[in-house]
């Protein structure tokens, strides 16, 4: 069976907050999001490659653990866009930095994987399932958040800088793969 390369950008809670804290989303206090993959199996795959593939993942902004915001598989939440640039930014960049010649992939496929992330469209918050995270929070407050973000109009400028980014990066991977 193939991998699924889907994943989810995650707010990391700042030292120090207690865990009662809140949305930290709703709040603006996160500082730092990773990536987190939704596939168990994709996972195992990266478990069983070199220490270089992970620390290469990990490096990017990756954490080897998994992660389900509801987004139907080929989608990510809209929300995560502009992170998602960044991390493509820094998956380009250690695609450079990283000896990744005759790795041990552990069954993940790496050109699958960047096909995945050109392919993965946004998804309105609204669409995405329910999941273990939802808190109930008080839908008007939920769709004023939304449409503010909306008129922020920066998804286009996003979707530019991931097609440039994944432009450098599919370049970079067939120069060194």
């Amino acid at each position: 069976m193939a991998l699924r390369y889907d994943f989810d950008m995650v707010a990391i809670t700042p030292e120090g907050l207690p865990g009662q804290f809140g949305d930290l989303d709703l709040t603006g206090v996160s500082a730092e999001k990773v990536a987190m993959f939704r596939d168990p199996q994709t996972i195992g795959a990266l478990g069983q490659a070199d220490e270089a593939v992970r620390t290469f993942f990990t490096d990017s902004g990756f954490v080897l653990k998994t992660h389900d915001s509801g987004a139907p598989p080929g989608t990510f939440p809209m929300r995560d866009e502009g992170d998602r640039v960044a991390l493509v930014d820094r998956l380009s960049q250690n695609l450079g930095t990283h000896n990744l010649k005759g790795a041990n992939w552990g069954g993940f496929d790496f050109p699958a994987f960047m096909q995945s992330l050109s392919a993965a469209k946004p998804i309105e918050e609204q669409l995405l399932a329910p999941t273990q995270r939802d808190t109930g929070l008080n839908t008007e407050r939920a769709a004023a958040r939304i449409a503010s973000r909306q008129k922020q109009g920066r998804r286009m400028m996003a979707f530019g800088g991931l097609l440039l980014g994944l432009i450098l990066l599919l370049y970079v991977a067939g120069q060194l793969l």
